[in-house]
């Protein structure tokens, strides 16, 4: 019993870090906030528990380029003359994020001994069930939904507004994003066709996969960007990757993602031809294969609007260090008062183009770095998952295409999880692996 509590507890703490939302009785802090207090007093404790205040150099350098990423904004801001200062507290941001993951992690080692890659992304795929399945409730029950907007705040007005299918914290390209990366690491641990993978723990990641793909997908279609890729990497693992002489796993496999499949697809039909709410539901998450099926070609409207949005900057001081302009929407670059406009800078809502239009490559490049670097710390240290934190990077960089929505909290989750890996911790591998690594954080894999 204690130990389910554990469970519950780290899974509402996995929910608060990965989906924030304002309480309106507390205005102004988030439950981010909250587990980032609680994450400086952990990490005050695993300090006086190592009894060392070695601080890691790559979590130093990371904190660099963050810095780096306020200092373009308040450059680009101060010579442009203009008052947004939404990148300015970069900084600020990428260590609230990164408290509150280390908090989430202790808790996650507290409960199971040890903070790996799978526990970790096991939490996160729950947190993603359960955001589904709130964002229907809430979409068919009006009285809850009122309740839930009474008593919280995050940003649910433009989901409504739009209307737009919402979770508790979970809406629009920010949900979309957080699923997709969720989606490509069980796309990850759903490639293994070498007997790893417990069949019970295959299935149960198949209708996760499916699930979260349907019902993400008619929260942000954003989340196809995840779909895609994961289906496209498993494909061409169980293609190409030849499994152990004699060992016969691939065609247990097939089986089991044909039959959970079909039924999906069965119970979608039945819920497309019978309930009006689902089918438009169904219509708008998965827009491009309607149009392909009945018009012959692909076409999503918000890719169409999208296309209009392909603005580039004309002059090299924009390219080098932006106009200084992120949210709003006047076009007159000389505007000096405080916009209330809906929109963003020079009508593009393109990613690439925002951080150009802010603070040029001067900005975007440090912020670049900082997802890469991330990425490339974790596969230092979870060697075994090179793949699955690339999958991840991918994610992110394809996103900055529609949208400019940050990834960085999902590898914050498994920075703090190498962070408080030890040398006595259990590891889960399959093969030899290598020894060494760099900095103060151990190798370790999960």
């Amino acid at each position: 019993m204690i130990r389910l509590l554990q469970i519950l507890l780290v899974f509402v703490a996995t929910n608060l870090f990965f989906w924030p939302f304002e309480l309106t009785a507390l205005p102004g802090i988030n439950t981010k906030m909250m587990l980032a207090v609680l994450g400086l007093f952990l990490g005050a404790a695993e300090l006086v528990r190592r009894r060392s205040i070695q601080i890691p150099r790559e979590l130093i350098f990371l904190f660099l380029l963050a810095g780096a990423v306020s200092l373009a904004s308040l450059i680009s801001i101060t010579l442009n003359q203009t008052p947004d200062g939404t990148y300015v507290s970069y900084i600020i941001s990428f260590s609230v994020w990164l408290s509150a993951a280390f908090a989430v992690c202790c808790m996650v080692r507290w409960t199971h001994g040890q903070a790996t890659v799978r526990l970790v992304l096991d939490y996160l795929v729950a947190a993603c069930l359960v955001q589904c399945i709130m964002a229907l409730v809430i979409d068919t029950n009006p009285s809850f939904a009122h309740w839930i907007n009474a008593r919280t705040a995050f940003g649910q007005d433009v989901a409504i507004r739009v209307k737009r299918l919402y979770g508790i914290g979970a809406l629009l390209d920010v949900a979309g994003l957080r699923m997709a990366a969720v989606l490509s690491g069980l796309s990850y641990f759903l490639s293994e066709i070498d007997g790893r993978l417990h069949p019970f723990r295959r299935i149960t990641y198949i209708i996760c996969f499916l699930v979260i793909s349907v019902i993400g997908n008619m929260i942000a279609r954003t989340t196809l960007i995840g779909l895609s890729l994961g289906l496209g990497f498993m494909l061409m693992v169980f293609l190409f990757k030849r499994s152990e002489p004699g060992s016969g796993e691939k065609t247990p496999i097939f089986l089991s993602w044909f039959g959970i499949m079909l039924a999906c697809i069965v119970l979608c039909v039945i819920l497309y031809n019978n309930n009006p709410s689902a089918r438009k539901l169904f219509r708008f998450a998965f827009e491009g294969f309607f149009s392909l099926a009945e018009r012959g070609y692909w076409e999503v409207s918000s890719n169409e609007k999208l296309k209009s949005m392909i603005v580039f900057p004309e002059t090299l001081h924009t390219w080098l260090m932006g106009d200084g302009y992120f949210l709003n929407a006047r076009y007159d670059i000389n505007y000096l008062g405080h916009s209330t406009d809906q929109g963003f800078y020079m009508g593009t809502d393109v990613g690439y183009l925002r951080f150009l239009f802010y603070f040029g490559f001067m900005g975007l490049i440090p912020m670049f770095g900082v997802i890469l670097y991330s990425a490339v710390v974790c596969m230092r240290h979870f060697r075994e998952h090179k793949l699955f934190f690339l999958l991840a990077l991918l994610v992110g960089l394809i996103v900055w295409f529609k949208v400019s929505t940050d990834i960085f909290l999902y590898f914050a989750l498994f920075l703090s999880a190498a962070a408080l890996q030890t040398d006595e911790d259990p590891v889960y591998h399959s093969g030899p692996v290598p020894a060494g690594g760099d900095g103060a954080y151990p190798i370790a894999q999960s």
